[in-house]
């Protein structure tokens, strides 16, 4: 049966968008939304186990623009699982179809900044309007579960909530949400930190996250080093949670190259990243990848943003200085 159309409702679409209405959700021929990327302070790939991990937003954001259509498509290409799996996913999750998706970025994609997880959870934001944060989180991340085969709720967390999240094995008393997949339950909280001066440095190199997470989770099975490394990255984003509370910056940057030190144990790490952070070093409290790494980008705290992004420019790279705080995930208004 045709869904039937109504003009009675509290959604506060745009004028002259037709609204409709499906069980409890609003259907708009027209929605938008945004959702931010991110940075992994601490804890990257460890946290797919289960260990601590400390993420920030960024400024840089994916929009994604659902329409009707009789075709369903992401930016004019047909819809599918293989080449469009993130979107394909977020269809069937939400129980939608019948749309035309458009999607515009700023994120680099396979830079480690979360541009699929920012999609996922754009994507539903906009196939969905009116859900809640805590539900946009949990189907977020199953979106990110279904078209990668093994993930953390890290990213699509940060994304749907912003500024900075705390990621637990155990329950905090700033909790927003826990989620549980892979055998594990992860706690997501809110956490309460300073600005901190941060310059990204792009290598130019795309790395895909799944093939990374499954690599570590065979050497993870395989090796004791690796989970030996695993386990000690998840104490240390401990030690950093207070660290940032206090906004110890010559701390914070101890516990990044730490953090380095450990990626690269479980084999994440790249000769470009590595170059980068060789090249910024001198002028930073620390420096580390940030996501899934191979390629990717790092990241530096520092004192002195412009020299930091002008040694990277130097070694081949490009960089940019951004604010780690940012809106979460949203509906934009056309």
């Amino acid at each position: 049966m045709p869904i039937q159309p109504v003009c009675h409702c509290s959604c506060q679409h745009s004028e002259g968008d037709e609204c409709y209405k499906r069980k409890d959700i609003h259907l708009h021929v027209k929605t938008a939304a945004s959702a931010p990327g991110k940075i992994i302070l601490f804890g990257e790939h460890a946290v797919v186990f289960g260990e601590s991990s400390i993420a920030t937003a960024l400024q840089l954001r994916i929009r994604v623009k659902i329409e009707d259509a009789e075709r369903e498509s992401f930016n004019g290409v047909y819809l599918d699982a293989r080449s469009t799996p993130h979107a394909f996913h977020a269809l069937r999750l939400s129980g939608r179809s019948g749309v035309g998706i458009s999607v515009s970025s700023d994120i680099p994609a396979g830079a480690g900044l979360g541009s699929s997880a920012a999609l996922s959870v754009a994507l539903i934001r906009a196939l969905r309007p009116e859900i809640e944060e805590r539900e946009l989180a949990e189907l977020s991340y199953r979106v990110e579960l279904a078209a990668q085969g093994r993930a953390s709720p890290a990213d699509t967390s940060i994304a749907t909530h912003g500024r900075a999240i705390y990621i637990s094995s155990r329950e905090t008393a700033e909790e927003l949400w826990s989620i549980r997949g892979n055998e594990v339950t992860w706690h997501v909280s809110h956490l309460e930190m300073k600005q901190i001066p941060v310059v990204i440095g792009f290598t130019g190199i795309q790395a895909a996250t799944g093939p990374l997470v499954m690599k570590v989770k065979t050497l993870y099975e395989k090796y004791k080093l690796v989970r030996e490394a695993i386990a000690e990255i998840g104490l240390l984003t401990e030690e950093a949670v207070v660290a940032l509370r206090r906004n110890d910056l010559v701390r914070i940057g101890e516990l990044m190259d730490r953090n380095q030190r450990l990626l690269t144990v479980i084999g994440v790490s790249s000769r470009e990243i590595e170059k980068l952070i060789d090249a910024v070093r001198p002028y930073s409290y620390g420096a580390k990848l940030t996501g899934a790494g191979g390629g990717g980008c790092i990241i530096a705290v520092t004192d002195n943003p412009e020299r930091v992004r002008e040694a990277i420019e130097l070694r081949g790279g490009s960089a940019f200085i951004t604010s780690i705080y940012s809106e979460g995930a949203r509906c934009e208004n056309e």
